[in-house]
């Protein structure tokens, strides 16, 4: 068979698929292009930049390729710290933060048994809410039941790693359990807690001596432990930019080998007991590309301090993005994060965990927890995105991406060295004030619909099945900080419309029914259909119901089916040709019948003059304020803000 297969190996050596086919032409493409654009500006219409400044082009070709990005478990690791993913693709870890340590186990073990793989306890301390885990009969109460040899334990232990470390250390004592076997990650991160909280109980001096003792504790009594986490999560879900993360990431990493390295840890002691986490969100290229350009930071870091070796045991953990969740859409949250879930398994997460859809609502309950972890079942057994390593290798938009993503990182860590590390730049605010401006910007986007959030600020639905869930607890206060900076607070783009859908409902519920704008419907279905559908949409992103004027779109007839409605907002809707003879006089006749705001939807252009005489005082069109546009809604129709 040996030379049957080379002979077919030969033969397909000559084989061409494409040559039939004309040759690719950049050029005659461009040609078909500028056709297709009419005019319209190349760069405006089809090139569009990431909010690091990235540039992302609409083809990618040979042209664009660049030396090899390696192959898994290789310099410069894009593609993978190790050559195989082991048993399973990644970790199908869920988060618990149910108070009672009883409850909390009810959690675990059912979805356990539902298809999750790990774990990751949120312990209840200073600055967040969590598991209550007072002594070691917690601890055991949490985990009666689970095998810990078989489902990897991950902490978010906040300011608590040292005396869970205690506790540890007594379970592993206990019975038989073989400490080697079993994969626990502590996660401590002091310094991504400053971050998210803005105060630490002791002083960073001590704290980071607590944890070189952490550190050097497990090395001897829990040799399949990690201790430390560099977490890009608290910036991320502040507003930053998938590079200010990065950065941030590989300076708490930096931080931490500066804090911890002396006799009894070397930097590849320090690397052994780290690991790294990001968040995924809806850009699935850049959710990719992140993953893989921070493998490349880190590994770069991990050489520069002689620490390489340690490389192939460091894992990377993606969460769902908590800023992208929508409270009042929450529904719409299972498609975010099934994208997201996706992103983070095409760039190679060892673990992911998938937020449960109501997160931003509250506790989530078994049903929401088992959608949650049904996204990852799907993906990874149905879909089969982990079957092979690193999927996106070798495409020259992410491996384009994935290097300029790292170059773009690696600028803003030197930055961040440059004002003495990540700690004293957040005791500056240089970190908070960088991330801000960026914060900004996005809800800016999303406000002018350059950015537009499914189903909040376009295609919201108010006619969703109504989702509850029990609030999160309010997070203990750190009583008497030692440290404090300027807290880096959730921002989530939704936020402003979540607000304006809320106090609607309010009203709605005080008041029996919804608030409404009346669209007056200007000559033919044809002519009115595509903007009437536009800003019903945009009156229901504030959850505002819309009345359809029906009838044969006659101003007249408009007029009198306005004032039948008992509305007092009106929104003209229909083209530009039939608002050249009809908008004018219909606009002065809702006036008349009481109207006591106008709209219009679409650009009046040099119209604009005569239909604000003639009554029009706003008009709705991609590029307009939606969030300022909505709030004076509310306030025309009552609806009190919460």
């Amino acid at each position: 068979y040996g030379d049957l297969i080379n002979q077919v190996a030969g033969q397909m050596d000559k084989l061409s698929l494409a040559e039939e086919f004309p040759a690719a032409d950049e050029t005659a493409w461009l040609a078909l292009v500028e056709k297709a654009l009419r005019g319209s500006d190349f760069e405006k219409t089809l090139v569009s930049r990431s909010y690091d400044g990235l540039k992302i082009d609409p083809l990618y070709t040979r042209s664009d390729d660049a030396p090899t990005s390696g192959l898994p478990g290789s310099a410069p690791y894009a593609r993978g710290l190790r050559a195989d993913h082991g048993d399973y693709p990644w970790d199908i870890r869920q988060l618990y933060t149910a108070s009672e340590p009883g409850a909390a186990n009810k959690d675990i073990l059912e979805d356990l048994m539902g298809g999750a793989t790990s774990i990751t306890l949120q312990i209840a301390g200073p600055g967040q809410i969590g598991v209550t885990i007072a002594s070691l009969d917690d601890l055991e109460q949490v985990l009666k039941g689970v095998q810990l040899d078989f489902a990897p334990l991950a902490f978010a232990p906040g300011e608590r790693f040292a005396e869970l470390m205690d506790m540890l250390k007594e379970l592993v004592g206990k019975g038989d359990r073989d400490a080697s076997a079993i994969g626990c990650a502590l996660n401590a991160d002091p310094i991504g807690m400053l971050v998210r909280t803005g105060a630490l109980s002791d002083n960073l001096d001590n704290i980071f001596e607590r944890l070189g003792g952490v550190a050097r504790d497990a090395q001897s009594s829990c040799p399949g432990m990690t201790t430390i986490l560099a977490d890009g999560r608290p910036y991320h879900d502040g507003g930053a930019s998938e590079a200010q993360e990065l950065a941030c990431l590989c300076a708490a990493m930096v931080a931490y080998l500066r804090a911890l390295e002396g006799d009894a840890l070397t930097p590849a002691a320090i690397v052994d007991q780290m690991g790294f986490a990001i968040s995924a969100d809806t850009d699935q290229f850049l959710t990719i590309a992140k993953l893989r350009a921070g493998r490349m930071l880190v590994a770069r870091i991990a050489e520069e301090c002689g620490a390489a070796g340690s490389l192939p045991g460091v894992k990377f953990h993606a969460e769902t993005s908590r800023r992208m969740l929508a409270a009042q859409a929450p529904w719409v949250n299972m498609l975010r994060t099934t994208m997201a879930c996706a992103g983070a398994a095409l760039g190679g997460a060892d673990s992911i965990c998938v937020l449960p859809f109501t997160w931003a609502l509250g506790q989530p309950n078994a049903f929401a927890r088992r959608i949650a972890r049904n996204i990852q079942i799907i993906l990874q057994e149905e879909s089969a995105l982990g079957a092979v390593l690193d999927p996106a290798g070798g495409s020259w938009y992410v491996e384009s991406l994935s290097r300029e993503l790292a170059a773009k990182a690696w600028t803003l860590f030197q930055g961040i060295e440059k004002k003495g590390g990540i700690v004293e730049a957040c005791a500056s605010g240089f970190v908070q004030k960088e991330i801000a401006e960026t914060a900004a910007k996005r809800a800016e986007a999303v406000a002018t619909g350059r950015e537009e959030l499914t189903g909040v600020s376009v295609f919201p639905s108010l006619k969703d099945m109504p989702v509850s869930a029990e609030p999160h607890r309010l997070p203990a206060e750190v009583e008497d900080p030692a440290i404090t900076v300027e807290p880096t607070p959730l921002r989530a783009p939704s936020e402003p419309f979540d607000r304006l859908r809320a106090a609607a409902n309010a009203h709605v519920d005080a008041n029996g029914n919804r608030p409404a704008v009346f669209l007056a419907n200007l000559g033919k279905t044809s002519d009115f259909a595509a903007r009437a559908s536009y800003a019903r949409n945009f009156f229901a992103a504030a959850g505002l119901d819309a009345i359809d004027s029906g009838g044969d779109g006659a101003p007249e007839n408009v007029a009198t089916a306005f004032t039948d409605s008992g509305a007092k907002l009106v929104c003209l809707c229909s083209s530009d040709a039939v608002y050249g003879e009809l908008a004018s006089q219909t606009a002065s006749l809702v006036k008349k019948a009481g109207a006591e705001h106008i709209y219009l939807a679409g650009r009046p252009g040099d119209a604009r003059a005569a239909l604000r005489e003639a009554g029009v005082e706003t008009f709705l069109h991609k590029g307009c304020d939606m969030i300022d546009t909505l709030r004076r809604a509310h306030d025309y129709l009552g609806v009190a803000a919460t």
